[in-house]
């Protein structure tokens, strides 16, 4: 009877978990469904009213909370304007006469524009692929994957994504530390990709190069110097923060370097300060900001409550890191199709009982649960991205997921495999 008793904690979290699932599902959006499973998770643990007023306000007042949601805001800010300028699609054509081969122009373009955490990105990159795919005989229903596929490449590693940037923030390390575990599965899903929808269509007849025009380097750095400054600023300021052994937030470099390349983005394209501001409180923006507040809430119940060491105390702590680091950032990821959903939902708990090393948490353990969520939010029916895509080329969703069974099934075989060398 006590081992049984021992999983209690589990289940409540669990049903706090599915009650999120459910609000998903069901279309209550992310950042309410969030907020019902740490309501859930309160009343189960029964903790007043009161006290989960009182917690929410003051994750709300976390500096940490605060921090994330302003890099968001320019991330999202940054997004907007390379798209609404059409600077975006300059760099894409101006790029085009780089790639000589046809086949790498193909994913090159989706994988370009992956760089940047585009809500909707794989609708903007599609028109590209079609102008390379049509030429090579590539049939519609490849093109969306080739373009839903290789648009996702660095979600699970790069540093502008929100999702990296969060579970850096959970987790309280550095995002060279997230980046130097996760790279491989960039190089994962280029092989996954290139065996399952590229290789059929690499006859030596359709390798040709039709490239046309000239290659301006100098075209090509100003277009691309937004991005460029947001990259290199992000990671430099990281560095040189480390080097001084500063206690300055990483969190500060990262929105420094955002605001500046949004700042050269403005300046290129004579956007007035107004229109700038005005980004700071589209929709999309407030919707991601509210995505935020809701995780930070429901990371800090999950504090109060003490579930943490009460699972770890009785249901085994192995079975709380399995269940945090495999199957609730997969299935959150795979409801939701939403990198940050599952990050919220696993990393506080999975931090609460993750193996201490003396330079930190067990980074084994935070990369396996970034790949498992990762592999959810790819293979989800629900991804924004891999709509658009079968939306784009009038392909059937149905068979086109189930297209994506075999290389997702791949992926996480690989990414247990991974984790368990480390």
């Amino acid at each position: 009877m006590d081992f049984i008793a021992g999983f209690i904690p589990l289940l409540k979290v669990l049903a706090a978990f599915a009650a999120m699932l459910t609000g998903i599902r069901l279309r209550l959006g992310l950042p309410l469904s969030i907020l019902a499973g740490s309501i859930l998770l309160a009343a189960l643990f029964a903790l007043s009213p009161l006290t989960w007023i009182t917690t929410a306000a003051l994750a709300l007042a976390d500096p940490q909370t605060l921090s994330l949601a302003g890099i968001v805001a320019c991330i999202m800010t940054l997004s907007d304007l390379l798209e609404k300028t059409g600077q975006n699609d300059r760099l894409m054509r101006a790029v085009a006469p780089v790639i000589k081969n046809p086949a790498l122009r193909v994913t090159f373009f989706p994988a370009l524009i992956g760089l940047l955490p585009m809500p909707g990105g794989a609708h903007f990159s599609a028109p590209m692929v079609k102008s390379v795919g049509d030429p090579m005989g590539i049939p519609a229903m490849d093109q969306a994957l080739i373009n839903y596929w290789f648009r996702h490449l660095w979600e699970p590693c790069w540093p502008l994504y929100p999702g990296v940037i969060m579970a850096a923030s959970l987790a309280n390390v550095s995002l060279a530390s997230i980046m130097a575990m996760t790279w491989p599965a960039a190089l994962g899903c280029i092989l996954i990709g290139w065996f399952f929808f590229l290789r059929p269509h690499l006859a030596p007849s359709r390798g040709r190069s039709d490239a046309v025009g000239r290659v301006e380097p100098k075209i090509l750095l100003s277009l691309g110097l937004p991005l460029l400054t947001a990259i290199l600023g992000a990671v430099g300021t990281e560095v040189v923060f480390a080097s001084l052994a500063t206690d300055l937030p990483f969190e500060i470099g990262v929105m420094a370097a955002l605001a500046a390349a949004s700042l050269v983005c403005a300046v290129q394209n004579r956007v007035p300060a107004r229109t700038v501001l005005r980004e700071l409180g589209n929709r999309h923006t407030l919707h991601m900001l509210a995505v935020i507040a809701a995780i930070f809430i429901f990371k800090d119940v999950l504090g109060v409550t003490g579930v943490a060491e009460k699972l770890a105390a009785s249901a085994g702590k192995e079975a709380v890191l399995i269940t945090a680091a495999i199957i609730v950032p997969f299935l959150v990821g795979l409801v939701s199709g939403i990198t940050m959903a599952y990050v919220g939902a696993a990393f506080p708990l999975l931090m609460a009982v993750i193996p201490m090393t003396p330079t930190g948490p067990d980074m084994a353990w935070i990369a396996l649960a970034i790949l498992c969520g990762y592999t959810g939010v790819l293979i989800s029916p629900l991804h924004i991205c891999f709509i658009f895509s079968c939306s784009y080329y009038r392909v059937d969703l149905a068979g086109a997921w189930r297209r994506l069974i075999a290389p997702c099934a791949v992926f996480l075989a690989a990414s247990l495999a991974y984790a368990a060398l480390l």
